[in-house]
């Protein structure tokens, strides 16, 4: 799963058959494991047996200490518990595996190719306006694939994932809405994305054989993929509705296969994000690339097939930090820890993402002696900019409906530089997020403590924080460092509506 876990339960088999139960920080890319009484533990890649782990000397590796868990008890051999690896060798670690290398998937080559049209404007004059994103509004369609093995059957109908994708009204397994309800709503009605969902294909092999943990991940899961847009073809299925980008290719495939996750982190059918590594057509100008693979276990949850679809569909980037060094925007957005706030009621995704992807109702520029009223749920912002690419944008966040999981209400201040990576935590002018949530206790725990996903005084509020000027804790400045002149002040009380005082 490339959405990102945060202290999640796990069962992981080891090689004997024994069950060894953990709980995992990390996404497809790099995580690290803890038996349930905090020791971390390492696959030793010899053997497959995770074992407790120690720090190398260079503090670069987590080594396998030849003790595995159950056996001995780690206090009695000097082994410390929750260790890890250096900030600097985690981020590292995102790009070298042994988890799947990000990077590679169409919906990140879109973005990376505007990313380096805004780069080569803000090169040629800092005032040449930034160049058009796309938006993503109107009416998207994507593809559902439903697998089922010989030896584990369907015990969720077509109809049930076509609900769950499509139903307006939805409320199958506790979710709030389907999809389509998801994404309608958050965008303010701006985006309607529905999928197709096709019949059951059975795949050719049992599940054993695409779980099989000596083949590398993803190969076998391409292949099952590949299995069954064969046999759709080949039995006349109708791909023509599905949305292509402007290279023909296929925003998104989403995949559902039966019963519950066998494999350890990163091997075998682990769910994950990808691509087919080269286009596979499905009728002339409709190809398939990005796909998103899972288990359907006994119920089917709206957050991990939301955020995946985030990316597929609109382009969005992760707004967690990969290497784990810090927590990125927390549980305050679907791109982030938000679907593991609620997996059934994800909440919302965050002004900023909103806004680039055409989905404001309404955008004001912050002036002197503006009087402001911010209404939560209504897609409504607030701006202030130093120029096309850094800018302050502001909303109101509050506990309820899609947002009724976040740990706190009140105004969400966001800080943007759209060049910006969250991969950098290190809150300096040259290594800062693209997306950061200014939080209001001034304490910086999103940035610093990757465990700490957010708390109930991030946002601004009366009896919380109200204020964010030049001299506050914490304050307006760019990430230069000069004043950027916003002061917004007299906040008033956490609400469906809350009222602010913006000057310039």
């Amino acid at each position: 799963m490339s959405v990102p876990f945060s202290g999640k339960e796990f069962t992981f088999a080891q090689p004997d058959g024994t069950a060894l139960r953990v709980r995992g920080w990390g996404d497809q890319y790099h995580a690290v494991f803890e038996t349930l009484n905090g020791y971390t533990v390492v696959e030793e890649p010899a053997t497959g047996f995770y074992q407790y782990a120690d720090v190398s000397t260079d503090g670069d590796d987590l080594m396998p200490t030849g003790a595995r868990p159950r056996l001995v008890n780690p206090k009695n051999l000097g082994i410390k518990p929750g260790v890890r690896v250096s900030r600097v060798a985690a981020k590292a670690k995102t790009m070298e595996g042994p988890g799947l290398l990000p990077g590679t998937s169409r919906w990140e080559q879109r973005r990376q190719q505007f990313k380096q049209a805004l780069r080569n404007a803000a090169f040629a004059s800092r005032f040449t306006p930034a160049p058009p994103h796309r938006e993503t509004v109107g009416d998207f369609v994507g593809l559902c694939l439903l697998i089922q093995f010989s030896d584990v059957p369907a015990t969720i109908t077509r109809d049930q994932v076509d609900d769950f994708c499509n139903k307006v009204g939805y409320a199958g397994s506790g979710n709030n809405g389907s999809v389509y309800d998801y994404f309608l709503e958050v965008s303010g009605g701006r985006l309607r994305y529905k999928n197709v969902v096709a019949p059951y294909y059975t795949a050719q092999h049992p599940r054993s054989y695409y779980t099989n943990e000596q083949i590398a991940q993803p190969i076998r899961a391409r292949q099952l993929i590949k299995e069954a847009l064969v046999y759709h073809k080949a039995h006349g299925f109708d791909f023509s509705g599905l949305s292509v980008d402007a290279q023909q290719y296929v925003y998104a495939t989403n995949v559902f296969y039966t019963g519950t996750r066998v494999n350890n982190w990163a091997k075998g059918l682990w769910p994950h994000s990808y691509h087919l590594q080269t286009p596979h057509q499905l009728t002339p100008g409709k190809n398939a690339f990005d796909y998103q693979i899972t288990d359907m276990t006994s119920e089917l949850s709206l957050g991990t097939f939301c955020h995946e679809n985030g990316h597929m569909i609109c382009d969005f980037p992760d707004l967690y930090d990969y290497g784990y060094e810090s927590a990125g925007v927390g549980t305050f957005c679907l791109m982030c820890a938000g679907p593991n706030a609620d997996e059934k009621n994800p909440p919302q995704v965050g002004a900023y993402l909103k806004y680039k992807a055409g989905w404001a109702q309404s955008l004001k520029k912050i002036t002197a002696g503006f009087a402001g009223t911010a209404e939560a749920g209504s897609n409504k912002f607030f701006i202030h900019r130093k120029g096309p690419t850094e800018y302050y944008i502001v909303e109101n966040r509050f506990k309820q409906g899609r947002d009724l999981a976040l740990p706190g209400s009140g105004l969400a201040i966001w800080r943007v530089d759209e060049l910006g990576d969250n991969q950098n935590e290190q809150m300096s002018a040259a290594l800062h997020y693209e997306c950061s949530l200014v939080q209001a206790d001034g304490h910086y725990d999103l940035e610093n403590d990757p465990q700490n996903q957010g708390d109930a005084t991030d946002l601004f509020a009366m009896g919380v924080n109200d204020r964010f000027a030049r001299g506050t804790i914490p304050n307006s400045n760019w990430w230069d460092g000069t004043a950027s002149g916003l002061d917004i002040s007299a906040i008033g009380p956490a609400g469906v509506q809350m009222t602010f005082t913006g000057n310039i």
